[in-house]
């Protein structure tokens, strides 16, 4: 490497000085409903504001942990909490002479929150994942169904309240005109290339999960109708086929308990979905890990680019600069857990880690064309 334009940077999570709104959100609850009754309207107020913070640090902590967590998940008193709230937002007031109505969006400091996790031994994760659009497709014997209404999966999905600020986003199409002219079922299982980047193009996103529902006869079980699920993705790094163990059982008299079973297989399939994005992208505050890595350049400017994504990047902890020249720059990336967890959260901010020739290289990521191979 060349003269360079300096050295010795480093940042670490005291400093915080680049937070993504991406990540600003996940601690963050918005349009909370709060419905208060005491001895006065001001007495209501306070007690309103209370219970309203209290269940957004439950909503918060439940979001960024795992499920086998939560009995562990601590209940500070009033004062701690107010002690975690960066802001309060208080819209849509009503009042009476004893009762108080209002919705809250409530902003949570996130070193305060990562501290009392930390101090207690429980992991978390902060990586957002892309959007996902999800594209639920229904077979019933020869049948399928996408945007028909005779598809009671896509109807399962629909009821769920996948929660826009989820670690991981998934995203229903409208199943409006455009999309039944953009995409049929046949096209999501077969991969159709051309239609698949049309729905991508639509709604934002670089990746598509086709959940393919199968309703069959369990003839071995006495003829009792089940739902088989399996996982088409589609993106950038091309398909991948995910056959998933959630067979469920219909039970007796099948119009009427079909659509029961498809909701607690949707619930169930998000449910693990998101709880397998934490795990997989968690903060592992025991294990500490350093990365060298090479970063070609085309200037300064795609430097600052690479570093400010770094910088937002939860799962590191701090990054240091040992040269910079106008081809490339040499950093050292501290990181909390293992390199597959690095290349997956760096990968949510377009930042490309591979091994190349035995060497860590860090560029950023071209925006990949929806392929099917």
């Amino acid at each position: 490497m060349g003269a360079g334009y300096g050295t010795g940077f480093s940042a670490g999570f005291a400093q915080d000085r680049v937070s993504s709104a991406l990540e600003d959100d996940i601690y963050t609850v918005q349009g909370l409903a709060v419905d208060e009754t005491a001895r006065s309207a001001l007495a209501a107020r306070g007690q309103a504001l209370r219970v309203g913070q209290r269940r957004a640090l439950a909503l918060v902590l439940r979001r960024i942990t795992q499920r086998s967590d939560y009995p562990a998940l601590p209940n500070p008193d009033d004062k701690a909490i107010a002690q975690l709230v960066a802001a309060v937002q208080v819209t849509g007031e009503k009042t009476s002479t004893v009762r108080y109505l209002a919705t809250l969006t409530v902003r949570f400091d996130r070193t305060a929150v990562r501290e009392l996790l930390r101090n207690i031994g429980i992991s978390y994760s902060e990586t957002r994942a892309k959007p996902t659009l999800v594209l639920p497709v229904f077979e019933k014997g020869a049948a399928l169904a996408l945007f028909e209404d005779s598809n009671v999966w896509r109807a399962a999905w629909d009821r769920l309240d996948l929660g826009a600020s989820a670690l991981l986003p998934l995203r229903l199409p409208k199943g409006d005109l455009q999309d039944i002219t953009t995409i049929t079922a046949e096209g999501a299982l077969a991969g159709n290339e051309g239609q698949l980047r049309a729905m991508a193009l639509r709604y934002g996103v670089e990746n598509i999960m086709v959940a393919h529902a199968v309703l069959s006869i369990d003839l071995q079980a006495g003829g009792v109708p089940r739902v088989d699920v399996t996982l088409l993705r589609f993106g950038p790094r091309g398909k991948s086929t995910e056959v998933l163990d959630y067979s469920i059982e219909v039970g007796q008299g099948l119009d009427r308990d079909l659509g029961g079973a498809m909701d607690r297989l949707a619930l169930r399939l998000v449910t693990d979905q998101q709880e397998n994005w934490k795990r997989l992208t968690q903060l592992t505050f025991g294990t500490e890990t350093s990365l060298s890595a090479l970063v070609p350049l085309r200037g300064l400017a795609e430097w600052l680019a690479v570093r400010q994504r770094l910088e937002a990047t939860a799962i590191v902890r701090s990054i240091t600069l040992h040269g910079i020249s106008r081809q490339d720059a040499q950093v050292v990336i501290d990181f909390f857990g293992d390199t597959d967890s690095l290349v997956v959260s760096l990968a949510q901010r377009d930042l490309h880690l591979a091994l190349i020739d035995g060497f860590w290289e860090l560029r950023l990521a071209k925006k990949g064309r929806m392929t099917t191979k």
